[in-house]
């Protein structure tokens, strides 16, 4: 299906992607609906976050760079009921955009000799709006739910072609055009002790089946189209974490489990069980204080994650991520306390089979969090 995305706000990304555990005053939270009951009954959020990326590959010798930026994600959080909050958004769910090549000799004739080709590219990408409610019906406990539809299409193509126009080429292509809906739960409970809170969660996401119409087609001597059924399905997500928060830090961990070895691609099933692993830092020295820097939010993290597809009998690359970031404090009215979130993070994609591309990623992302206070009376004396 491509690249996965990770969409979060710009402090959860520079936190190392938590989220189960993860409730903090007017940030959103995707990844654990039931965060959305914190939301402040005065308050309208508006989140965007984007991203540049560095990539370098690497396979036997030979190093090559691209470079991209891209949109994260756009969310939006206000309060609809007393102690219910919703969350609407925009995102991308998987990226496709890949190609390389080899050539290599066949056999050699009187005319000198004949190369092969093979060609692997791939285009498109799946993205989704999503919706969320988080309800908090006590003190200390928060559930929510967010539903999910899912919209785009995916391209692989192979081709074979030869140095001599004697021997014929041939092509196969993958196609499939996505439209589905899914849905995920989370739930939250907090353990208030004066200025510190402990916040355990946990999220859900049951397996389904993607709605699609998706082809094989292999062409050689003739073209051959064949139409899969039930062609993708998505796994079972669980996941665990927790955030320890005081006066001025938060301290968190993460572990998810995604069954993707029970998903279908293209009709088969060539996914791999995926564990995730995350550990974030957060610390603002004074909330308080006139001095910018004080006011200001520094954040560290590292995670782990296992690739959630196989290579042939191989395990896919395993992941290692480190991050470091801020969230600058602004105002731009009265009635407006917004943050900037500037954050670094280094990626290595480490093969487990010989002979397998080295990834690595130097991203920066950019994200904005307008906090307006929409919903507030005004009493005139």
């Amino acid at each position: 299906m491509g690249q996965l995305s990770d969409p979060s706000s710009g402090m959860i990304k520079a936190m190392g992607g938590i989220g189960a555990g993860f409730r903090y005053p007017n940030t959103v939270n995707i990844k654990n609906p039931a965060s959305y009951s914190s939301v402040d009954t005065l308050t309208f959020i508006a989140d965007l976050g984007f991203a540049i990326q560095n990539g370098n590959y690497n396979e036997n010798g030979v190093s090559i760079n691209a470079r991209n930026a891209y949109i994260d994600h756009l969310t939006m959080q206000f309060r609809i009921l007393p102690k219910v909050g919703m969350t609407v958004g925009f995102m991308p769910f998987a990226n496709v955009g890949y190609g390389f090549s080899k050539t290599e000799p066949v056999r050699r004739d009187e005319d000198g000799e004949i190369t092969s080709t093979i060609t692997n590219s791939g285009t498109g990408g799946v993205r989704q709006f999503m919706g969320g409610l988080g309800w908090r019906p006590t003190k200390w406990l928060s559930v929510g739910a967010n539903a999910y539809y899912l919209s785009g299409d995916i391209n692989h193509y192979i081709t074979n072609t030869y140095s001599s126009s004697e021997v014929q080429s041939r092509e196969k292509s993958y196609y499939a055009e996505m439209s589905a809906f899914r849905y995920d739960m989370g739930i939250q409970g907090t353990i208030n002790r004066g200025e510190r809170s402990l916040v355990l969660g946990a999220t859900f996401a049951p397996a389904q089946t993607l709605k699609s119409e998706t082809y094989k087609t292999d062409r050689h001597s003739v073209s051959d189209t064949t139409f899969i059924t039930d062609a993708f399905s998505m796994p079972e997500l669980m996941s665990a974490g927790f955030t320890y928060k005081w006066n001025k830090g938060m301290i968190g961990a993460d572990v998810s489990y995604q069954t993707w070895s029970k998903a279908s691609f293209f009709g088969e099933k060539t996914g791999s069980d995926r564990i995730s692993a995350a550990i974030g830092y957060m610390r603002r020295p004074d909330d308080m204080s006139r001095n910018i820097l004080k006011r200001t939010a520094y954040e560290f993290g590292v995670n782990f994650s296992q690739a959630y597809y196989k290579v042939g009998n191989n395990n896919g690359p395993l992941q290692f991520g480190v991050s470091a970031g801020f969230s600058l404090p602004f105002s731009s009215a009265y009635n407006s306390m917004s943050y900037l979130h500037v954050s670094g993070e280094f990626v290595r994609v480490q093969p487990m089979a010989k002979g397998m591309i080295t990834e690595n990623y130097v991203r920066i992302n950019i994200g904005v969090t307008f906090m307006e206070r929409w919903f507030m009376k005004l009493m005139v004396d």
